[in-house]
């Protein structure tokens, strides 16, 4: 041994000292790159579930024993219908299972008779959204829509910010 190495005792082996510097390097480094793969991992279990929370599809109205009460408020609405304007919501129109407190009622008929379209307005304007009855009408323009099932519809509000509409839901553009 030259001059200027030294020995060191490490598990009573005897082991230069530039030799335990690298030993001890190399532990502190796996120890670091442990760690920092686990705050890795941790992050990015994080920024998945806030994605998935993030970007669920929206909320859709559930069908199922509804539709029975819907049909009945559909024809509540079709014989309180005035020939211009909204029907403000009483009685049983107020308050409709499986959608909430409605704000306005709106009916269309087509001059046939034959074709129908009552919208229950839960939210109006930028906020528009409610249950929609459709039988011979496309859905509203200008709407973010989805379709339920048979004559039964669901319009959202729009998003003016990215002007787009919640996931699930289609827009149907005016003319």
């Amino acid at each position: 041994m030259g001059p200027f190495m030294t020995t060191r005792s490490l598990n009573s082996e005897t082991v230069p000292a530039g030799k335990k510097d690298t030993n001890a390097f190399i532990a502190r480094w796996r120890h670091e790159s442990g760690a920092t793969v686990l705050i890795l991992v941790s992050l990015a279990v994080i920024v998945i579930v806030a994605w998935i929370l993030y970007d669920r599809p929206a909320h859709s109205y559930r069908m199922g024993a509804n539709t029975a009460t819907w049909s009945a408020d559909v024809k509540i609405a079709l014989s309180e219908s005035v020939p211009v304007g909204p029907i403000t919501p009483t009685g049983p129109l107020s308050d409709i299972p499986g959608v909430g407190k409605i704000v306005s009622v709106i009916v269309n008929r087509a001059d046939s008779g034959k074709k129908v379209a009552v919208l229950f307005l839960t939210g109006e304007g930028v906020n528009e959204s409610g249950l929609v009855y459709l039988n011979g009408f496309p859905p509203p323009s200008d709407t973010c829509n989805v379709h339920l099932n048979g004559p039964w519809w669901q319009v959202g509000p729009l998003n003016t910010t990215t002007m787009g509409c919640a996931r699930g839901f289609h827009f149907t553009g005016g003319g």
